[in-house]
């Protein structure tokens, strides 16, 4: 009897059940090739800005989580993606690990405006103190205008007029103490801040037809 040829099948093996065992073995070979590119397998580069932001200041939050800045930045990038519920939570934590962040205050007072307009309020005048020089109109107008919604003609005042304080040329803070001199029933005051408006945007028809109106007014000409 002689020795079976290295590569030929032994003697008596079925042909049909070598083949399946060959395939068996390269099916199993390759499955623990494809577990082993999992386990290696690069995490996908993210595809938009968003996605991008919102990786950056999970990494800064993650290798600082004492940064109040990286929980603002966060929170906003959140913001960016949609998704409200999870940037009110890092703009929260923000507050708690710095009380007088500005920006936390003055995003974080924006978003519940609506829910919460007492503590909007409050949240947006910490935050217009807070908050650096030629920063501080931002949150100043953003006060304004809820106080403005909720009636407070007086207060909405005061709240343009240290936004006019801080940023003299920025229309809304100018249009914002207009309206609120307006709502008071100094018209003459209001022309006067249209007018100054109108200096730093000639071309605003929203100023232009203001004044216009007011200046009717003043004339008494109703037509």
């Amino acid at each position: 009897m002689t020795e079976p040829e290295a590569g030929n099948a032994p003697a008596g093996a079925p042909r049909g059940l070598l083949a399946l065992v060959v395939a068996l073995a390269v099916a199993v070979m390759g499955l623990g090739a494809a577990v082993v590119a999992l386990r290696v397998r690069v995490p996908p580069a993210p595809s938009s800005k968003v996605e991008r932001d919102l990786q950056v200041w999970e990494g800064r939050v993650h290798t600082d989580p004492k940064d109040d800045s990286a929980r603002v930045g966060l929170g906003i990038a959140l913001l960016g993606a949609g998704r409200t519920a999870d940037a009110r939570r890092a703009l929260e934590e923000a507050l708690r690990l710095n009380p007088d962040n500005w920006m936390a205050l003055f995003r974080l007072g924006l978003l519940v405006r609506e829910s919460d307009p007492e503590r909007a309020t409050a949240m947006l005048a910490r935050a217009g103190a807070a908050a650096p020089r030629s920063s501080k109109a931002l949150p100043f107008i953003a006060l304004g205008e809820l106080e403005l919604a909720r009636g407070e003609a007086r207060e909405a005042r005061q709240a343009f007029e240290a936004a006019v304080a801080d940023s003299p040329y920025l229309i809304d803070a100018r249009v914002g103490l207009a309206r609120a001199l307006e709502a008071l029933g100094d018209e003459r005051g209001a022309l006067e801040q249209y007018r100054e408006a109108a200096r730093y945007d000639p071309s605003n028809k929203q100023v232009e037809s203001a004044i216009a109106r007011l200046e009717r007014g003043l004339r008494g000409d109703t037509r």
